[in-house]
């Protein structure tokens, strides 16, 4: 009898495995896709405001809308560091970076940061908490460039 209920439990084990084995592969592999692109949305905006050293309320829309298009929704973060140089004592300069609330002209030398956080799981996270009763973290990443102009 026993050998019996051995025999469907392990079709049972085959059959999810054959099957749930190819649903975790296809989330994890749009969620990878989905990293890489938010990566390269991020990577545009840095190099379209180095480049031109000015950030138009179009180009930043178009960076939300962006983000947001691959799947999950998205918050970001866009910050200007001012360079500040000021004199060290000793007859030299001290360059320092302040945070400024003004985004729209940058200057030679300042830096542009990009904060993206994702404001839910994602499919395949939401797959690895169920499985595998795993808790890993949300999309989290920033980049950051200097203005070259």
């Amino acid at each position: 009898m026993s050998d019996i209920i051995n025999k469907i439990l392990g079709v049972l084990i085959a059959f999810a495995v054959l099957a749930g084995g190819p649903l975790v592969i296809n989330a994890m592999n749009k969620d990878l896709t989905m990293n890489r692109s938010v990566l390269n949305e991020m990577t545009n905006l840095i190099d379209k405001v180095s480049d031109n050293g000015r950030l138009s309320s179009q180009d930043l829309s178009d960076f939300y809308v962006g983000i947001s298009s691959y799947g999950m929704a998205m918050d970001a973060t866009v910050s200007r560091y001012m360079k500040v140089i000021n004199p060290d004592g000793a007859g030299g300069t001290v360059s320092s970076y302040m945070l400024v609330d003004d985004n729209t002209t940058w200057s030679s030398g300042d830096i542009i940061k990009v904060r993206v956080q994702a404001i839910d799981y994602s499919g395949a996270q939401r797959l690895q908490n169920r499985l595998l009763r795993l808790n890993p973290p949300k999309f989290d990443q920033t980049l950051a460039g200097m203005i070259r102009k």
